[in-house]
């Protein structure tokens, strides 16, 4: 199975040190003396690839090996690193499903592991760290996030469990174990419980500004990483009213990393079954990373990180050929259809490729976007990025999708107020990775993936401007 063309935005055939092209689990970053060291789940293992800047990377190499059938970690699955004291600590997860329902076993414990450089790793075997019985129940036990907080002056570690006494398929919740020199844990509290979600996976939590954000994953309803805010840690944690997500429904298991100027959120995009576009959504896929941005109200935008743009340097021919509706103009261009659907081809995408432009439309139109790998005037084959000013949200839309009711929808809510946007589109094989203004979208479309480039608008005008198509990555 061949996931995306490109995983962290470089050809395949560049790394001989990947496991495979498939795809990788989740993503456990940690930053070090100028490079990001993200640690990644592969069967059963645990790896990592350094980057400095998100665009180049080393061989991938293998870090943690999993343990034999018998053993606790016979799954190595996700934790964090911590620095303290001239070591790096590794905790994780061991799965060992044949565990279950065994007198004194347990399916998931959490582990330690112990280096000096970030290289050799020594598995702690004395360390094991069970599920804590007396407060949560025994299955749900995983994913510890370990980090140093200053306004406790604890380490605190956040653990995926599930309360006692909560309801079925809602007891999902974050507990909080404390710690004065990292090796030794005791429980503090549970610092969120909605009792919404099943789980709390691959939960961060950090500092920016004077706020706080809690970020966890849940596969209740989607594939979807979700955020809170507080004043302080203890709470109380508020739900952002208009959105609590960061990327669309592919977007799984992020977690944050910081160079000490700029937050990043690095996650991975979900592969479907047989690569096809009706295909059912797949554990794992490629990585995604986004630049977190913080608003005047205190939520949380994304951002594409400068480095990634920067890649992008080749300029691309744009030019407008109208195929449907008014459309005139070269460096800017402008658009008319009132009563239907109007488009205009500007380009051509090959290979990995950054489109740039800002927008603005006339009050009361209907949608606007972007076309993505067209055909031609016929449109048999595209893809379609709209922006629904009056629905407040962006939506990725497909030509195949008009057969069926297979395909969830791609879309993500937003403000669209003041009649103007900011658009990047990055293409890199089947991802199509998209922020309009603060908020990101990626997807996929596996059944075509070169084609032209189009402006489009449905009952309305607009006038795009600053247009660039840049081609990369080298």
């Amino acid at each position: 199975m061949k996931g995306n063309d490109y995983i962290f935005y470089t050809p395949e055939n560049q790394y001989p040190g990947m496991p495979h092209g498939e795809m990788c689990g989740d993503i456990m970053p940690f930053y070090w003396e100028g490079k990001f060291f993200l640690f990644f789940l592969y069967k059963y293992c645990i790896y990592v690839v350094e980057t400095e800047d998100f665009v180049h990377y080393g061989q991938c190499r293998l870090v943690l090996q999993n343990g034999s059938p018998n053993e606790q970690d016979w799954h190595a699955a996700t934790g964090s690193v911590c620095h303290h004291d001239g070591l790096f600590y590794f905790y994780y997860t061991g799965f060992c499903e044949g565990n279950r329902g065994e007198e004194g076993k347990y399916e998931q414990a959490i582990l330690r592991a112990v280096s000096k450089d970030l290289i050799v790793w020594e598995k702690d075997r004395e360390f094991f760290f069970s599920p804590d019985e007396e407060h949560f129940k025994g299955l749900h036990w995983r994913d510890p996030h370990v980090f140093w907080n200053e306004e406790m002056g604890k380490f605190c570690m956040l653990i995926t469990a599930e309360e006692k006494g909560g309801a079925w398929l809602r007891g999902g919740c974050s507990a909080l174990y404390i710690s004065d020199d990292i090796l030794n844990w005791k429980y503090d509290r549970i610092i969120y419980s909605p009792g919404i979600f099943p789980t709390h996976e691959c939960q961060d939590a950090f500092r920016m500004g004077s706020d706080w954000y809690l970020t966890f994953s849940t596969y209740s309803r989607q594939w979807e990483t979700r955020y809170r805010m507080a004043k302080r840690f203890e709470g109380d944690w508020e739900t952002p009213g208009l959105d609590d997500m960061f990327d669309g429904r592919e977007f799984y298991a992020a977690k944050t990393v910081t160079d000490g100027k700029d937050r990043y959120l690095v996650g991975w995009q979900s592969i479907r079954k047989d690569c096809r576009d009706d295909g059912k959504f797949m554990w794992g896929g490629n990585v995604v990373v986004h630049r977190l941005c913080q608003r005047e109200d205190r939520t949380l935008g994304a951002a594409m990180p400068e480095s990634i743009r920067k890649s992008f340097q080749r300029p691309m021919p744009l030019r407008a050929n109208s195929m449907r509706g008014d459309w005139e103009g070269e460096n800017e261009v402008a658009g008319r259809c009132r009563n239907g659907f109007g488009w205009a081809q500007i380009g051509e995408l090959n290979g990995p490729m950054l489109f740039e432009a800002s927008v603005e439309w006339e009050e009361g139109t209907q949608a606007l976007g972007l076309m993505i790998h067209t055909d031609g005037r016929e449109l048999k084959t595209w893809c379609q990025l709209r922006i629904e000013p009056d629905r407040g949200r962006i939506a990725m839309e497909r030509y195949h999708q008009i057969d069926g009711d297979q395909f969830y929808p791609d879309e993500r809510r937003m403000n669209l107020y003041g009649n103007r946007a900011e658009i990047k589109l990055l293409v890199s094989g089947n991802i199509m990775q998209i922020y309009v203004n603060d908020t990101a979208l990626t997807t996929r479309c596996y059944g075509i993936q070169d084609g032209g480039l189009g402006l489009f608008v449905e009952c309305g005008a607009v006038r795009w401007k600053e247009m660039k198509l840049l081609g990369g990555v080298n």
